[in-house]
C-alpha cells in the first residue's frame, strides 16, 4: 500500500506536467482521490478485529499474560471503555470543548495543506517560467518517495 500512496502521490503534483486541461486535470484528480479513498477505507477495514467491531482503547492488554511491552505494566485483565463510550460519559460542556477543539485542528490542517499546495503548484509554475521542463515532475517524484518511505514506517501498535 504504501507503494501505492507514493505513486498517487507523484501523479497528484506531477498532474500539471501531465495533464495540460485544467478541466481533464480536475478529473484525473478526483480520480486520484477515490483511489485514495478507497485505499483508506480498505486499511481501516484491515484495523478491525474479527468481530467486526471497531476497535477501541483499552487501559490494559486483553489478552495474554506479563507485562505491557510498552508501559511495563502488568495486564490490567478487562479491556477499558471504548472511546465511544468515553465520549459518551463526558458532560455536555466538556463534548463541546472537545468538539471545538477538533474543529480548530481540522481547520488548520485543511488550510495548511491548501496552502502547501498552492505554495507546490507556484514553486512549478516559476520553474515552468524559467524554462525548466516538466517543472512539477521532479518535486513530485520526492514527494511520491517521501510518502512511500512515510508509509513503510511500522506504526505505533506494531512494537
Amino acid at each position: 500500500m504504501s507503494l501505492t500512496s507514493g505513486v498517487l502521490t507523484a501523479l497528484w503534483y506531477a498532474s500539471p506536467d501531465l495533464v495540460p486541461s485544467r478541466t481533464a486535470r480536475a478529473w484525473a484528480k478526483a480520480g486520484l482521490l477515490t483511489v485514495s479513498a478507497a485505499m483508506a477505507v480498505r486499511q481501516l477495514q484491515d484495523l478491525e478485529p474479527a468481530t467486526g467491531t471497531a476497535p477501541s482503547l483499552s487501559t490494559g492488554p486483553v489478552t495474554g499474560t506479563g507485562t505491557d511491552p510498552v508501559t511495563g505494566a502488568e495486564p490490567a485483565g478487562e479491556p477499558g471503555p471504548s472511546l465511544s463510550e468515553t465520549l459518551r460519559a463526558l458532560p455536555l460542556r466538556r463534548k463541546a470543548v472537545a468538539g471545538g477543539v477538533v474543529t480548530v485542528a481540522l481547520a488548520a490542517s485543511v488550510a495548511g495543506t491548501v496552502a502547501a499546495e498552492r505554495r507546490a503548484h507556484r514553486r512549478g509554475e516559476a520553474r515552468a517560467a524559467a524554462g525548466k521542463r516538466l517543472p512539477h515532475t521532479g518535486p513530485a517524484l520526492v514527494y511520491g518517495a517521501l510518502m512511500a518511505g512515510l508509509g513503510m514506517l511500522p506504526s505505533p501498535a506494531e512494537h
